[in-house]
């Protein structure tokens, strides 16, 4: 089996990529699916039939959706169409309404038999199947398979529709073929032979809480009683009375049934009454649920293991919920980040078919994945994506901010049985919330409930900057064991004064106060006895040096804002005890607005591919002629606009994940243009993160490998940044070097450890910095600063080249000639553009 994906732009390209992927049912059976968030119905079909003239003979099998998934992202307003030609697998497709010609339903059974009687036997390993919203028979549909085909895995689900066509179409979503379409019917493809073998997998990162109830009455999706009592007076008397004042957040809080523990339903409530998305059964148990990040992070661990251990590897489906992207929107992407240099290919739905406990059913939120082939093969997945969790828990914020004022709302009426009960509730939410994983003691999340709801304004956080260097000296025994002491001591101290203590991340620990119980001075001395406690050398652990960053006046918006600032300060005052006024150096409403524009234009760029690399030529001062070329990053917005580094780099920095995804992108980008060339370099920024990235560099490492011409590519690293663990750095450097890569410090004079940078690492590019470059007509000390350099260079023999950047006219060309600078880069000789001086 080999399976190619696209990204549909025009007849015309998709022709080229049909005539070149040779594509021919002689040799086997063809599958095209076609997931489209740009088409009508009639557009669809056309595509479709555009298909079937280019490769006579296909099975197609299409849908509507809000976003296809491409390469490990969920992206908007796309086309993707999925190819998969069989070695020796059979393609069956079949499509038909779910009303029979006098209007009315087919029970689950009788669609199903209609469906699949003529595509699936006995011996039919998987089935790809999309239904249109409007059928309310969903869960008797694929309960049927596990009757009829027991040993038929079902995957997709119930299409929906983008923003951009919504208002155009007659209905909610359509499935489609060459043949035509429908809006109230359900598509499905079969493949089955002797070799072929799938695997389905699912997570929703659902957590069930409470007791059982049993649906004691019910008429079609409306659950009328529960354990004999109306459903609505029931669902008033628990959370789901705060959920009435509040509708859109019933998304928070789904059911689930007692059998599937794992696979949530959503309700609404419409004209009092309790509506499914599908039919309801009296007799059924059922109990509330929620849905967390580390629940999510636990499942999709689980399912990338079985995945990845899958043998016959060679297609991936995905298809997700589209309500995942609305609730979880951080986690949507992470989840998909794993599997970003695979042929994965899929959609966003309204309702999934997914495979539990060998049973084919349907759920309402849930990622479900399916691995497919007829022969080994394994795809480049990427485990290091479950290192990048940080930003996941900002997920959590619209579920704990209604626990927040839910309890705030409580305290005013502690004495009534409803509140009581919703109390019980609460806290078991808040139990796995609001506590670290690990070390048993309140989190990040349940420190901002304290400083919403019980006073902590005084925060104290303690870390240990340099930790993961430590991992380069000492055995791993004796780091646990410094470890347990250092927290041991942080919670002892803080018990024994009655002082709260939270576990952020790692080393970083937070003890937090309320100015109304402890005086400012009190709470410092405090802390200062604390950091001598922990300061002590004792030989049984390593020797640390804590960092304590004291913010008073601290509210959930400013805490991290003013930690990281101290941060700052602190380690530019070369300071290990900082006070700090957290109301201090806020950013004000316009930069804030400003701040969250640029994360708008960055997410913009990840999602419709508009991470732009520019080409700005370096010039050879003994041969004249541009030597090679150094890649610059640029974004553009939906408007056209182009933004310059300057503009987000510090944002996306900030966000963490946001700044691997452009890198990344940028760095992908770079490689395909030039991994053919054979004549001409290219440069390309490093930054310390990205250094420390372990996906990242795995696949530097893997390409340099792979390419004829490794010693084309030069990796500047940006001399300005802050190198925290110089071990990692040199091996990085050395790496480079050993599959024939080049190295270069970028920046140099912008920072503050400049000697020791071009002495203990072995460079072949030295690049001065611009602010240097630009003065040194002007400025004695910058010139004198150039001439140093290449008089150092001449006397230490080194082999590496001098560049100067920002060469903008000939008095300071002329200088730089005279100083013996080997390149010259700025607009003297090129401007950057998105493309080479010779495709120009």
């Amino acid at each position: 089996m080999f399976t190619w994906n696209m990204q549909y732009i025009s007849k015309s390209r998709l022709a080229e990529t049909f005539a070149q992927l040779g594509l021919d049912t002689a040799k086997g059976d063809i599958l095209v699916r076609i997931h489209s968030a740009i088409h009508l119905e009639k557009e669809a079909v056309d595509l479709a039939r555009f298909i079937k003239s280019l490769v006579p003979g296909v099975h197609i099998i299409g849908n509507s959706t809000k976003a296809v998934i491409s390469k490990g992202k969920l992206l908007k307003n796309q086309c993707v169409i999925s190819v998969s030609q069989m070695s020796g697998s059979t393609v069956k497709t079949s499509i038909c309404d779910y009303k029979n010609i006098s209007g009315e339903e087919y029970t689950g059974e009788e669609l199903f038999k209609k469906l699949f009687d003529g595509i699936a036997d006995a011996k039919t390993g998987l089935a790809l199947c999309f239904m249109t919203p409007g059928y309310s028979d969903c869960y008797d549909f694929i309960e049927s398979s596990n009757k009829l085909r027991p040993n038929m895995v079902i995957t997709g689900g119930v299409v929906n529709v983008s923003e951009r066509v919504a208002g155009k179409l007659e209905e909610n979503g359509f499935v489609f073929d060459e043949n035509g379409w429908t809006n109230m019917g359900v598509a499905a493809a079969t493949i089955s032979g002797p070799g072929f073998e799938c695997q389905s997998s699912y997570i929703t990162g659902v957590q069930t809480i409470g007791d059982d109830m049993t649906i004691t009455e019910a008429e079609e999706n409306c659950i009328l009683s529960v354990n004999n009592v109306k459903t609505m007076k029931v669902f008033g008397q628990g959370i789901g009375g705060e959920l009435v004042e509040h509708s859109k957040l019933l998304k928070l809080f789904p059911y689930v049934y007692s059998d599937f523990p794992d696979i949530p339903f959503y309700v609404t409530i419409k004209n009092g009454r309790i509506l499914a998305n599908h039919k309801i059964h009296a007799g059924r148990k059922f109990r509330r649920a929620y849905i967390y990040d580390r629940k999510i992070i636990d499942d999709n661990r689980m399912l990338f293991n079985r995945i990845e251990n899958f043998d016959k590897a060679e297609t991936i489906f995905a298809y997700t919920a589209a309500i995942r992207s609305e609730i979880y929107s951080n986690c949507a992407k992470w989840e998909l980040s794993p599997y970003e240099n695979t042929n994965i290919c899929g959609c966003s739905t309204d309702g999934e078919f997914v495979l539990s406990k060998d049973r084919n059913t349907f759920s309402s939120c849930a990622l479900t994945i399916t691995v497919l082939g007829e022969a080994s093969y394994v795809q480049q997945y990427n485990p290091y994506a479950f290192a990048y969790t940080d930003t996941l828990a900002q997920d959590n914020d619209e579920l704990l901010d209604f626990l927040y004022s839910t309890e705030e709302k409580l305290i005013r009426n502690d004495n009534t049985e409803v509140a009581k009960s919703i109390r019980g509730f609460i806290k078991d939410c808040e139990l796995r919330l609001l506590t670290a994983d690990e070390l048993d003691i309140p989190n990040g999340a349940a420190l901002n409930m304290d400083m919403k709801l019980n006073g902590i304004d005084r925060v104290c956080m303690i870390n240990v900057p340099d930790n993961v260097s430590l991992r380069t000296a000492f055995p791993d025994e004796m780091i646990d064991k410094t470890f347990k002491n250092y927290f041991g001591k942080i919670v002892k101290f803080a018990q024994m004064r009655n002082l709260a203590v939270y576990d952020i991340k790692d080393w970083l620990f937070a003890i937090g106060a309320s100015s109304s119980m402890f005086a400012l001075s009190e709470f410092i001395d405090d802390m200062k006895l604390l950091q001598s406690e922990l300061f002590e050398v004792n030989e049984e652990f390593i020797a640390l040096v804590p960092i304590f960053c004291v913010l008073d006046g601290c509210t959930p918006e400013s805490l991290m804002y003013s930690y990281y600032s101290s941060m700052i300060e602190s380690s530019q005052k070369n300071l290990q005890f900082y006070v700090r006024d957290a109301g201090s150096g806020l950013m004000n409403e316009e930069n804030i607005r400003e701040r969250y524009h640029i994360v708008n234009v960055i997410n913009y760029a990840i999602a419709n591919d508009t991470v732009i690399p520019y080409y700005q030529g370096i010039h050879d001062n003994k041969n004249d002629s541009i030597h090679h070329y150094e890649s610059l990053m640029r974004l553009v917005d939906e408007n056209g606009k182009i933004y310059y580094p300057g503009a987000f780099f510090d944002v996306a920095r900030s966000f963490g994940l946001l700044y691997d995804s452009i890198s990344g992108i940028m760095i992908r980008k770079v490689f395909e243009k030039f991994k053919n060339i054979t004549d001409k370099s290219v440069s390309i920024n490093l930054s310390y993160r990205d250094i420390k990235n372990k996906a990242l560099t795995t696949y530097i490492f893997e390409f340099l490998a792979s390419v004829e011409n490794p010693g084309n590519f030069v990796f500047e690293i940006l001399e300005s940044e802050d190198i925290e663990n110089y071990h990692d750095m040199i091996d990085f450097v050395d790496k480079i070097h050993e599959f024939g890569g080049k190295i270069s410090i970028d920046d140099f004079g912008s920072g503050y450890s400049n000697l020791q940078h071009i002495v203990r690492i072995n460079l072949d590019y030295l690049k001065i910095d611009g602010s240097i470059v630009k003065r040194c007509c002007d400025d004695e000390q910058s010139a004198n600063l150039i001439a140093l350099l290449a008089g150092w260079k001449r006397l230490s023999g080194k082999k590496m080249q001098i560049i100067a950047e920002f060469v903008e006219n000939e008095d300071i060309q002329k200088l730089l000639m005279d100083f013996n600078i080997d390149y010259s880069q700025g607009y003297l000789f090129s401007k950057p553009a998105p493309g080479l001086l010779d495709e120009m």
